[in-house]
């Protein structure tokens, strides 16, 4: 069977011309507007006729876009309903989350727990990924922090970061710090996939040079972490990864009361906007931002 060129965008469409808005579309999808017009115009392209006229501010079928969307609201009601058939009938429900590894193994597995506990009848598969997301790859919910890495998504920030300077007891012992601004001599553990981290500390404490000749680099924040505990150095990190080691005095801070602001995380959907999506977001918008 051949398949149809419409499929891709089909949701787009229909949305769109329901609601007579690509805005509204968007709104609807939990995609941004941009991501809708694109949809639409690589449909119009695909299938060599205009289905939109477009005004200021305003959009409305043509008499093929009209006739066309009929035919894709029926099919995507046909569709709904039989997912909704199938979805009665299952035994459970499952929901993929795709995320960050750091953020996966520091932050959401210590929780799902709690998450397993409150909602027994869904099961939560977890994968990761970094960089953009890829939406060639299945997922119900995808949580970044990047903005470049959205894709085009609708995004909403639930979680806020907060970062500080750590390193081991035996580090600190054997080469004390004074201040946040004096950092000569020491070693800087960097992070090639979180190099705001630093220029952060920096821009925070305006007397603090980036003078540090002595640097290490490492690919991941679980990496950097490794490393200030074995007291190879100085690390700026996120507190919701490191708490648990500064609690159990794997990690210590020179500075704990000199916390910055290092941006926020956000969640992402994919094509699927049901109860189990919704109990999910529900819970991660629960915690304290």
């Amino acid at each position: 069977m051949k398949k149809p060129l419409s499929l891709p965008h089909l949701p787009a469409f229909e949305a769109a011309a329901r609601r007579n808005s690509f805005s509204a579309a968007a709104d609807e999808l939990f995609i941004t507007t941009g991501a809708v017009s694109r949809h639409i115009r690589s449909l119009e392209e695909q299938l060599g006729t205009q289905l939109f006229y477009r005004a200021h501010k305003s959009v409305r079928l043509t008499e093929a876009g009209e006739a066309f969307s009929r035919v894709a609201t029926r099919l995507l009601t046909e569709l709904s309903e039989a997912e909704k058939k199938l979805s009665a009938i299952a035994p459970s429900a499952r929901l993929t989350v795709q995320c960050l590894p750091t953020f996966a193994m520091h932050w959401l597995m210590p929780r799902l727990t709690d998450f397993n506990e409150l909602h027994p009848e869904l099961t939560v598969d977890v994968t990761t990924s970094i960089g953009p997301v890829n939406l060639s790859v299945p997922f119900d919910i995808a949580i970044r922090r990047n903005p470049a890495h959205f894709a085009g998504l609708k995004a909403q920030p639930f979680l806020n970061e907060t970062s500080l300077l750590v390193c081991s007891a035996g580090y600190l012992r054997t080469r004390p710090l004074p201040s946040p601004e004096r950092l000569e001599g020491h070693v800087k553990l960097a992070i090639r996939a979180r190099e705001d981290l630093w220029k952060s500390w920096h821009d925070t404490f305006s007397g603090s040079q980036d003078t540090v000749s002595n640097v290490i680099t490492l690919d991941h924040t679980f990496a950097a972490i490794q490393a200030a505990e074995d007291g190879l150095g100085l690390a700026v990190i996120p507190l919701l990864f490191c708490a648990k080691h500064l609690n159990s005095g794997r990690l210590v801070s020179p500075f704990d009361d000199r916390v910055i602001n290092t941006g926020s995380y956000s969640l992402l959907w994919h094509g699927r906007h049901d109860e189990a999506v919704k109990k999910f977001t529900d819970w991660l918008c629960s915690f304290d931002t």
